[in-house]
């Protein structure tokens, strides 16, 4: 198997990903207002048509099975809440034993010394931590104690030698925290800091005056951090994409802006708890079935997946900006959530 083929729509060659999130339960023990799951939006009518969750015997097939379609190297895994699966050591053990690199996103409330010494080795841990002050993190979680046990298994990743991403989700309600949060990071020896404005999806659309932030809000927040890792050179990054005609992410050089893969090489593209593919975690399209269909196919020639990589939104089209090829007018996913097409620009750009 060759890592690049050839893109039929602009003749370029087209590598492929060697990163895969595998969403392991829809269930969770938060009710985060800003969470953007397609299947929390009924809406959406999102199509679960296999009933059920995977066994840990069909996760353990679906790894193997990437590894045949894909140069697979890491496999993130997901939810939903994925440590409240029993089974998550066996399946980061099964990941190890296949030569690969493992992540859990997770909340961070399930986080035990036991779980955390079954699942440390060889593992990145990325945990959500919203504020530093108890009640915002409580709040905005929907889950009193939150904060409480977010902190607990922070400690306890960072005493067992893991590795630490902390993430803070920003949003209306907690932007004005994130110099204070970023020092607790620190302080519980997070290896790095991920910001990620709130990013649009069907289940927070209605939240939406409460929730989302803008430009302003969000360049407040990219200052307090450049200071921080200028100062500290604790590592800070982006998440989600800030659009450069929104904000000159220039004035803030010493954060790591990262962009849309486009369904490009450096995906992370999505299986779901039924076994539905998707093209990353942001979008609600099932474009096929792990037990029916090639990953690798998908990828290849899907009409959708060619749509996500080369459409425009109209509004971009006489864009100017020297960031323009990298940005292309933000999260496609988001727009088609919002609007129902991706050829449309997305909500941040529109908010003023």
């Amino acid at each position: 198997m060759t890592s690049k083929e050839i893109d039929e729509t602009t003749g370029a060659s087209l590598a492929l990903p060697n990163t895969f999130v595998l969403e392991l339960t829809r269930h969770c023990n938060n009710r985060c207002g800003y969470c953007y799951n397609a299947w929390r939006a009924p809406e959406l009518q999102y199509a679960m048509d296999e009933q059920g969750e995977m066994t840990t015997a069909e996760i353990k097939w679906t790894i193997l099975k990437l590894m045949e379609d894909l140069p697979l190297t890491t496999v993130v895994l997901s939810g939903g809440e994925p440590t409240l699966r029993p089974d998550l050591p066996e399946i980061v053990q099964f990941i190890r034993s296949q030569g690969l690199a493992t992540q859990i996103i997770t909340n961070g409330t399930n986080l035990t010394e036991s779980l955390v010494d079954a699942t440390v080795s060889g593992c990145c841990y990325q945990i959500s931590l919203l504020s530093w002050k108890r009640e915002v993190h409580d709040r905005l979680t929907g889950h009193p104690g939150a904060w409480d046990a977010v902190i607990d298994g922070m400690t306890n990743v960072h005493l067992a030698g893991g590795h630490l991403i902390v993430v803070f989700v920003a949003t209306r309600q907690n932007y004005a925290d994130i110099g204070p949060t970023a020092h607790i990071a620190m302080m519980l020896g997070a290896n790095s800091l991920m910001y990620n404005r709130i990013n649009a999806g069907a289940a927070n659309l209605h939240h939406s005056k409460e929730l989302f932030l803008t430009p302003t809000m969000v360049e407040e927040n990219l200052r307090v951090l450049d200071e921080i890792a200028a100062a500290t050179g604790f590592p800070v990054s982006t998440g989600v994409v800030i659009e450069p005609c929104m904000v000159d992410i220039a004035r803030y050089p010493h954060i790591q802006f990262n962009w849309c893969s486009l369904a490009g090489e450096q995906s992370t593209l999505i299986v779901d708890p039924a076994g539905n593919f998707r093209v990353c975690e942001h979008s609600s399209m099932v474009l096929g079935n792990i037990r029916r269909d090639s990953v690798r196919d998908i990828y290849e020639h899907h009409a959708y997946v060619k749509a996500f990589r080369t459409t425009w939104p109209t509004e971009c089209t006489h864009c100017e900006n020297t960031l323009k090829e990298s940005c292309r007018g933000g999260c496609k996913a988001a727009a088609e959530q919002a609007y129902g097409t991706f050829a449309r620009v997305e909500p941040f750009v529109r908010l003023q």
